[in-house]
């Protein structure tokens, strides 16, 4: 945890990834039980391992799911108003079924993140990228326009894009 970081950035960089990417069955089950409390319990506990000066109330935390074809879910979280470098503005944590091979369960699942990147010289000052089930950080492009509509237009026509290369 980068203790000099805000806590929303904690949270999207570093907590809902290890949790999604880690146990996204467990993930999916509880968010869809529980809703936004399930998110809000792992903000306070992100907020709980910072400095009182960076907690900050999860108010505006929110999110949807949607289906994106027969097996795949897609969870988008929106987050409170950005107010570092850095803070996410948006998330969508694509979750498939689970696969194994023998006892190694595969990697299903893909986490994009929209955020705010103060030093782009697009208007948007957002950067939207990728973490990996690592948590590596990919930057794959800057300037989206930080509303809900876009950032889930330009999820789903990445994963219907993976889903046509797939089929080639």
């Amino acid at each position: 945890m980068e203790k000099k970081r805000s806590l929303a950035y904690n949270y999207a960089f570093e907590a809902l990834p290890i949790l999604f990417h880690g146990q996204t069955d467990g993930f999916i089950k509880y968010i869809e039980k529980d809703g936004v409390e399930f998110l809000k319990f792992w903000w306070n506990h992100v907020g709980d391992q910072l400095e009182k000066n960076k907690r900050l109330s999860p108010a505006g935390l929110s999110f949807d799911i949607e289906s994106f074809d027969s097996k795949t879910k897609i969870v988008f979280i929106t987050f409170p108003t950005a107010q570092e470098d850095g803070d996410p503005i948006l998330v969508a944590c694509v979750a498939r079924p689970e696969r194994r091979f023998a006892w190694v369960r595969l990697q299903n699942t893909e986490y994009f993140i929209l955020s705010r990147y103060d030093g782009s010289k697009a208007d948007n000052k957002t950067a939207f990228g990728v973490i990996t089930p690592r948590g590596i950080y990919h930057e794959n492009g800057i300037g989206l326009a930080p509303l809900k509509q876009d950032f889930k237009r330009i999820v789903k026509a990445r994963l219907e894009k993976k889903k046509s290369e797939k089929k080639k």
